[in-house]
């Protein structure tokens, strides 16, 4: 019985140690993720700013953080206004949950918005269920090295600055 209880001790430690191990990886993990996400923001933020300045328009993009509602990239610039979400790998969900904090804001904040609004999504990967839905919507999707799915929006933007 006693050497059996030694034996169970031995497992025991061993396996803790596999759990310690595991649970170091995964706090790297997170570290890593919460710094793409970080990063793949910044890059957002500063793409769409420089892309809004071809067209005319200066526009400084950051995050709103209100008490119930939080978005990624959000700018003003007159009657214009830019709600938009950040993601590395941008689905159909991504566009539902712009949607849906649009409509918040709307409801919400509608001061936080402007006569003109450009729904975007920046990503580094548009899935294909996504492209569909934005080109039928007109949500502008675009990455680094360009548009995804350009909106009518732009052009009219364009014209007016």
């Amino acid at each position: 019985m006693r050497k059996e209880q030694i034996r169970l001790r031995g497992d025991f430690e061993r396996m803790m140690e596999v759990v310690r191990r595991i649970d170091e990886r995964l706090r790297r993990i997170e570290f890593m993720l919460k710094k793409i996400t970080v990063d793949i923001e910044e890059e957002a933020r500063s793409i769409i700013k420089y892309r809004l300045k071809e067209l005319g328009v200066e526009m400084d993009i950051t995050r709103l953080v209100l008490p119930d509602l939080e978005i990624n990239l959000y700018g003003v610039a007159g009657d214009l206004c830019l709600v938009g979400e950040a993601s590395v790998r941008a689905g159909y969900e991504v566009m539902e949950k712009l949607m849906k904090n649009l409509r918040k804001l709307r409801r919400l904040y509608p001061d936080k918005l402007r006569r003109i609004v450009i729904p975007v999504i920046y990503t580094s990967l548009a899935m294909p269920d996504l492209i569909k839905a934005a080109k039928k919507k007109d949500i502008w999707v675009l990455k680094a090295t360009g548009d995804i799915v350009r909106p009518k929006l732009l052009d009219k933007i364009k014209k007016l600055a």
